[in-house]
């Protein structure tokens, strides 16, 4: 096996952890609100942690091995390729956000499971917000167009 085709397996392997960590987090983000008891709304959203870990790691090994790869195939200064950093940074800020604030969800969904305070109206309130729905998905959005750009390596 070439030092090229290692890099391409290990840029493959990141891109699946990527997403399949924003999977996780997305079916945790979409089961949550669902949920009529504060404890387990607090347990569906404390698996997100799992799928951030994955997100993390993938988005980690999927740029090491990226970069890796552009400087293997003379890719530095290809337009594309700027692009897609730049998107794919943009994508794990707003979605960094968006996960901290589904993380104070499931952090205030404890304290009322634990009867320690807060209210349910408050816990819902933070579930629907809309400021977090729109990280989420404008991360996904972003990320998907990473993916694109990769595919379709224009003027390449």
């Amino acid at each position: 096996m070439s030092g090229y085709q290692i890099g391409l397996l290990f840029h493959l392997v990141g891109v699946i952890l990527f997403f399949a960590g924003a999977a996780v987090a997305g079916v945790v983000a979409t089961a949550a609100p669902r949920r009529e008891k504060p404890s387990e709304i607090a347990a569906i959203l404390g698996l997100a942690r799992y799928g951030a870990i994955m997100l993390g790691v993938g988005g980690l090994v999927l740029l090491v091995a990226g970069f890796y790869l552009s400087g293997k195939i003379e890719g530095y200064g290809q337009r594309w390729l700027e692009i897609s950093i730049v998107l794919f940074v943009i994508a794990l800020v707003v979605g960094a956000w968006g996960g901290r604030r589904s993380r104070k969800a499931r952090e205030y969904a404890e304290q009322v499971a634990a009867g320690s305070g807060g209210d349910e109206a408050t816990l819902r309130a933070m579930l629907a917000n809309r400021a977090t729905w729109a990280m989420h998905w404008a991360s996904v959005v972003l990320a998907l167009a990473v993916l694109v750009l990769m595919i379709w390596q224009p003027g390449a």
